[in-house]
């Protein structure tokens, strides 16, 4: 269960008064990789199975759903829950074994258990593909989607993250009580679906600091937009992966921090119109 009803006393115009509060449920989730614990999270029950594998993707435990032999979800006695995860031979780095600790990494943390500022720089690959998307496609996507967070609407204590194609079709939509867990939920549902080639926008709804730009470099998008404001360390990791860096978006306005050759304005419609055209009939004649 998501949620959790809760008698509270509430003061406002009216006095104060006993009313009944629809709470967002924060409960831990033991990860255990190769019969070794490996990390506590703090999170929104569901998705658990997604949440492990976006989680040890950007963690960098995994490069693909393939690295992952089997995920068993347990839950004990005294109700604690735990995903035992098996990962294909050899997967797990000699020299990181002795490393593995378990660590409480809590639901507004993402870099939780790190022993240094090492530890939280992968090998990602730089963004090369460019595919681009009107301004205005851009902030229809986010209106859309801000309509699908029915646990926010109950409880007003959760995060989303959603994850689009270059066709602009939904592939992945979570919620969680962490911004970060609500990404790697989305990630997760992406590998889970096989569909990590087509992955291309990711829209959250928090601020878009350095390891969520980590995490959608990990997955391989091309965009990363969020409601709120990027850090400085974020657009550099952005710019450094030739990621489109989106902040601020609203009903009708946002700031483009990196990559902006990807976002088209109405007013170049015409003429990116008219360079296709071009294009096309170039082809055509080196093709006669």
């Amino acid at each position: 269960m998501s949620t959790a009803r809760r008698t509270i006393r509430r003061f406002d115009d009216d006095g104060e008064h006993d009313v009944r509060d629809t709470l967002a449920v924060e409960e831990p989730l033991e990860i255990v990789v190769d019969g070794a614990p490996y990390a506590v999270t703090m999170r929104l029950p569901g998705d658990d199975v997604h949440l492990v594998m976006g989680f040890l993707l950007t963690e960098g435990v995994i490069a693909s759903r393939e690295d992952i032999l089997s995920m068993d979800y347990c839950q004990g006695s005294l109700g604690e829950r735990r995903i035992f995860v098996e990962l294909r031979p050899g997967r797990m780095a000699a020299q990181t074994k002795p490393q593995r600790r378990e660590f409480l990494s809590k639901s507004s943390c993402g870099l939780c258990g790190k022993v240094s500022l090492g530890d939280v720089h992968t090998d990602i690959p730089r963004v090369s593909s460019v595919h681009a998307i009107n301004r205005n496609t851009l902030l229809g996507l986010k209106s859309s989607i801000e309509k699908r967070q029915g646990l926010f609407h109950q409880t007003g204590a959760t995060h989303f993250a959603a994850i689009f194609d270059a066709r602009h079709e939904l592939l992945a939509f979570a919620e969680d009580i962490g911004r970060h867990n609500a990404l790697d939920k989305a990630i997760g549902a992406v590998l889970a679906a096989d569909a990590r080639d087509l992955a291309y926008l990711g829209i959250v709804s928090s601020r878009l600091s350095f390891e969520m730009v980590q995490k959608a470099g990990a997955l391989g998008l091309e965009m990363l937009a969020g409601l709120s404001v990027a850090t400085s360390l974020a657009v550099e990791m952005a710019e450094n992966l030739g990621i489109t860096l989106i902040g601020h978006l609203r009903a009708t306005r946002m700031n483009v921090y990196t990559g902006g050759e990807r976002i088209i304005s109405d007013e170049k419609l015409p003429n990116l119109v008219l360079q296709e055209e071009l294009l096309t009939a170039l082809v055509e004649s080196h093709a006669t």
